[in-house]
Formats: C-alpha cells, structure tokens, sequence
C-alpha cells in the first residue's frame, strides 16, 4: 500500500528536526527549563515581600530582562519533534512575555490584587463562643453586632491553611460547596462598571470588579421554623427562611448563629500574605501566576460571572450558589456541581469536538494545501475529488475546514484541561479550592455575540478570552496613570491595537518555531491587525449618523443576519493569511486523537487507515544535554 502524503511529510520532518539536534542548530522543547520564563521566575519573585522594600520592587526590571532575553532565546533556536508542541513553543514563549510585563509592570499585585480562598475557622472563635453562651445564654458580641460579624482583630494571612487542610473538607463542606441549589437567593449585586468588549474596561488602579453589597440586612429566620430543620437541610431551609421573612427579629440572631456554628470552613478575601510563611507566599504568587482569566480573583475579567466571597447573614456564611449569576450575559457559565461539571465538559465539550477535530484530521491530510501551504501545486498533485472542484468552492472548503477545526480543537483541549483540573490525581489534592468547578467557567462565550454586535462580539465575547486580562493590561495602565480617560473612543481604539497586535505577536512566534523553514511568520500578524480594523469598521459603520437610524428600524433577525454576514465575509477575505501560513507550519500534521473513530469507520485515504494514532514518534521523550539545566522530558 502506497504511503500517503501526511505521512511522508511526517517522517520528513521529524528527521530533519533531529538533524538540527545533532548539529546544535536547533534545541528540544525541554520541562521543566523552557517554563522558567512564564511561571517560575515570576512566581519565586511575587514570593518575595517588596511592598516595603523599594529596592526589591526595582528588582522586578532585572527579572523583566531576564524573561525577555530567555523567552526571545526560545523563539530564535527552540522547536519540537511533536508538530502541535513546535507551535506551541513560540505561543509559551511569546505569552511569557506579555504575562510578564502584565504581572511586573502594568500591574501591582501584592498592593492590589486579592483572591477568594477558603480556610477552617478559627476554633479559637467557636470555644470563645461556647463559652458566652454558657455564662448569659446568649451570643457573644464579636459575633452578633447588628446581626453582623464584626472584625477580627487576629492577622487573616497567618490562619491560610495549607494545601492539604482544605482539599479534602468534610462531609457536609463537600455537600455544601459541590451542589447547585436554586433556592439560593442571587445576592452579590451588580457590576458598578461599563465594560467595553475589546479589554479596554474602565478600571480604577486595577482594584478589580466591585460589586454592591446587597446581603447586608437579609432577616434572620425564626426558631419556631428552624425547630424542624435537620442537619442535612439546615443551610437550605436558613436560606429560604431569610427570604420569607420582611424584618430582623434580633431575638432569633441565637439561632442563626448556632447555624453558623455548624459551617467549619469561611471563604474570604486573601491579599497578598506578606507575613505568612514562604510557603502560602508561594501558593498565592503560583496561582496569580498560572491563572490567566484571573478566575476567583478581584482581577477575573468582566466577561465571566462575578467572583467574590459569599455574603455573611450575622456570622452565617452563604454558599458559593449565593455568588451569581452563574452565567455572565456574555454567555459564559460556569457549575457548582462537580457532577454536572463533568457531565456538561465531557459530552457537550470533548466527546462532539472529538469527533469534529478527528472528521477535520482525515480530510485535511488528505489535501496537499493543508500539508504544505498554498505553494502545494509545485510538488503534489491534489487528488481526483479535489481537483474536479472549482477554484472558489476549493478555497471556501479549506476555509470552513480550517475554522471548524480550530474551534473544535480548542473546545476539545480546553475542555479537558478544565476536567483534569478537577478530577485527574493528583491536582486536585494538590490545588484545592482552585480545583473546584466555580474556577472554571467555560471557555467560550453565547454565538448570540457574534450575531448582536459583529466582528466585536466574535473577538471580545464569543471567542475564549484566555489571554485577555494580559491583552488589556497596557490600555489599563494608560488609564490608570491618566494618559487615557475611560470610555473614550481614543481608550476603545487604544484597546483594540494593543490586544490584535499582541495576539499578533504570539501567532508570528508560533509560526517561527515550527519545523519547516518556509514559513511566513509575518502573515498571521497581518490577519490579526485586519481583524482588529475588520471590528473597527464594523462599528464605526453601525454607528455612522446615516446608517444608524436604518439599521435600528430593521427587524432584530435582519440585524443578526448582516452582523453574521459581515463577519463571514471579512473572515473569508482575510483568513488567508493565517491558514496558508498554518499548513506551511506543518501544524495539521499534528495528531490531535488518539483513537480515530472515522478511519476506524473507513474513511481517510488509503495509506493510512491506522485507528491508533499516537505513535512511538509522538509520545514525550527524555532528552541528555551537557548541562543539568539542558536535560529533561522534551515535548
């Protein structure tokens, strides 16, 4: 049987990458020495207390260059023997550094940012308690004041728990935290911001989303009704029982704080722990490091739903059900319960993609274009059922197949990342509360955007938003120091350069890092700056003083329709750029199944109808340099 064309080109390429090896030309992508730059020298350095220490806070320039100089170093000489790592190598090394600049210069978080985590309460608390009520009967007064708790006057960094205190709460904790109950009243009040879809949101010294306290004087139960509450129905029934009641009734703050007794864990706020240990230090300084939409965090970008502590009834802590909406009106969701968690990212979000990304994967390989870029014609003949099609019924196929198979093995790998997160040993005893589903919303947003607002709505809403926190950084900061004054079109044309050209910037290095020499890194940029003008022009036309009284006396599927229209058109019309440039990069030779169902089912060429993709050549490899630094598991 006659060897196909995907695989010869495979073989070709992985021999020539392990030439370059050979001759020093090239460098494996090695773990743990290519993550320096983007985790662990920024988290060691956030680490290090230097809010009181103005030398040590200049210090972060020196650490800035460093990143800089090794993550440009991975761009120019390091690749991979795997096709989707050698892609990947420049996304890594690019985002390193945009993150850091974001985490170092536009940002300041161990004086701004703050995260929701969880800790045991003190039991020092619930003795001090115990021993009021036996003396007068009656509540002490640094729990009930006004039916409020009042400060403690105890240092909240130095009760942070370990790790391992919290991954693994107890029966009713789990019950509480792991289910989605709909009686749960949605209190957290609502943004007090406007915030524009490209990033460029008004943002007052980057302290976060602030939110209207509205949990303040919820009524406090009655005995009489608490008298049948059972422990497995205690914080549902206190919370349906605040509801129904009108009035505080001081005389039943006894009951709500035996209530409160009850719950051994609290969420609150964690800012920067200066005076812990090195240890939650680092804990803290890994987990802004490493979570890139600022999930559970004062910084989470405004698309997803809200993220602060629960409110407090007296010293009742309402669950995390009580911090919503669950779903932002940009239509991103996030579960509570792990079981629907993992019913919804696995068959709505792996399983369909799978086998879209695995359908997209047997024709691609079939189609030299998608093997070797436009320039295919000079080499390999396109295969009968190809070369009976017209030219544009060609071009719109390799486009749709091209899109379709980006979003699907996004969706996929997002997906799964999402569910090894929380379920795959041993990550979640490992990270906790960070684990939990509230953390992980869904990575893309309601199509409905794409239709609504355009070209906007497919960037700034629709498409995931992974990196936009650090796209957004720059415009902010211009904000914040006043260069820039909020809401302005000047604010919005600023956000929109800074994040297409920094998406620019991270396809032109994925682009470089890949195998093959005949690339044309400097394309994908020019797809991404025609997207940002595509968006701009867009709305410009949608707010022109002539077009705009037209368009608002369409009907609202009228408006959809020229919206989705417009945003196919431009796409078509510019995508070139970017899809040429991903076959010259060899990356659809990647394979991004391990077990494909269609060749399985018969389809694919001929020469290579093997069901098992993931070959010898695929899998992880330990690589032995001169150096300790040099050697590792190369991706």
């Amino acid at each position: 049987m006659a060897q196909d064309i995907a695989t010869t080109y495979r073989e070709l390429y992985r021999a020539k990458f392990q030439d370059e090896i050979l001759a020093g030309t090239k460098e494996p992508f090695l773990l743990p020495l290519h993550l320096l730059g983007v985790w662990f020298l920024p988290t060691l350095y956030l680490a290090i207390p230097h809010k009181d220490r103005p030398w040590l806070y200049q210090a972060r320039w020196l650490v800035l260059a460093t990143v800089v100089v090794f993550n440009l170093h991975m761009i120019r000489n390091v690749s991979s023997h795997n096709f989707g790592s050698a892609y990947a190598v420049g996304l890594i090394a690019a985002w390193g550094i945009i993150w850091n600049f974001t985490l170092l210069v536009w940002t300041k978080p161990q004086w701004d940012a703050k995260r929701v985590d969880i800790r045991r309460k003190r039991k020092q608390d619930d003795v001090e308690a115990s021993e009021d009520k036996k003396m007068d009967g009656s509540v002490p007064a640094t729990i009930l004041e006004n039916g409020h708790t009042t400060k403690s006057t105890g240092d909240q960094h130095n009760s942070h728990p370990s790790l391992s205190n919290y991954s693994q709460p107890n029966e009713s904790f789990v019950k509480e935290i792991s289910r989605e109950e709909p009686g749960f009243a949605r209190v957290s009040g609502v943004e007090t911001d406007a915030n524009d879809a490209n990033g460029a949101e008004a943002v007052n010294g980057f302290k976060g989303r602030q939110k209207r306290n509205t949990t303040a004087d919820l009524p406090v139960p009655s005995s009489d009704a608490l008298k049948e509450s059972t422990p497995q129905k205690t914080s549902q029934d206190a919370v349906n029982l605040l509801q129904q009641h009108g009035s505080d009734i001081s005389s039943e703050e006894i009951d709500l704080h035996k209530l409160a007794t009850d719950q051994e864990f609290e969420y609150y706020w964690q800012e920067y722990p200066q005076d812990a240990s090195f240890w939650v230090r680092l804990d803290w300084a890994f987990d802004i490091v490493s979570t890139f939409r600022m999930t559970g965090w004062n910084w989470a970008i405004p698309c997803l739903p809200p993220y602060e502590p629960p409110r407090k009834v007296g010293n009742y802590q309402l669950p995390l059900s009580s911090v919503g909406p669950q779903r932002s009106r940009q239509g991103y969701a996030r579960e509570l319960s792990y079981t629907k968690f993992f019913l919804t990212r696995f068959f709505l979000g792996v399983v369909p993609n799978y086998l879209i990304v695995d359908f997209c994967a047997v024709h691609m390989t079939a189609d030299p274009y998608f093997i070797l870029g436009p320039e295919y014609s000079a080499t390999e003949p396109l295969p009968p059922h190809l070369a009976s099609l017209p030219p544009l019924a060609l071009s719109l196929r390799r486009t749709a197949l091209s899109f379709v198979a980006v979003v699907s093995a996004l969706q996929m790998t997002l997906s799964a990342g999402a569910l090894a997160l929380a379920f795959a040993p041993p990550l979640p005893r490992v990270l906790g509360f960070r684990a939990h589903p509230w953390h992980l919303p869904s990575a893309t947003g309601s199509f409905a955007q794409v239709l609504d607002r355009g070209l906007a709505g497919f960037w700034g809403a629709w498409w995931h938003q992974t990196f936009r926190f650090g796209f957004a950084a720059p415009t902010r900061w211009l904000v914040r120091e006043g260069y820039l004054k909020p809401g302005t079109a000047r604010a919005r044309a600023a956000g929109a350069v800074f994040a297409f050209l920094q998406s620019a910037f991270l396809h032109a290095s994925g682009s470089y890092t890949t195998v093959p020499r005949r690339t044309r890194w400097w394309l994908p940029p020019l797809f991404f700056l025609l997207a940002g003008a595509g968006a701009v022009l867009q709305s410009s036309l949608a707010r022109s003083p002539s077009l705009r009284p037209r368009i608002a006396r369409l009907p609202r599927w009228a408006r959809r329709l020229g919206n989705l229209a417009f945003v196919l058109a431009w796409m078509g019309l510019t995508s070139w750029a970017l899809v040429d440039d991903f076959g010259r990069c060899g990356l659809w030779l990647y394979e991004p199944v391990p077990i494909s169902v269609a060749r399985a089912l018969g389809y694919g060429p001929s020469g290579d109808r093997r069901v098992w993709r993931l070959e010898r050549d695929v899998w992880p490899r330990w690589y032995s340099g001169g150096h300790w630094w040099d050697t590792g598991v190369g991706i």
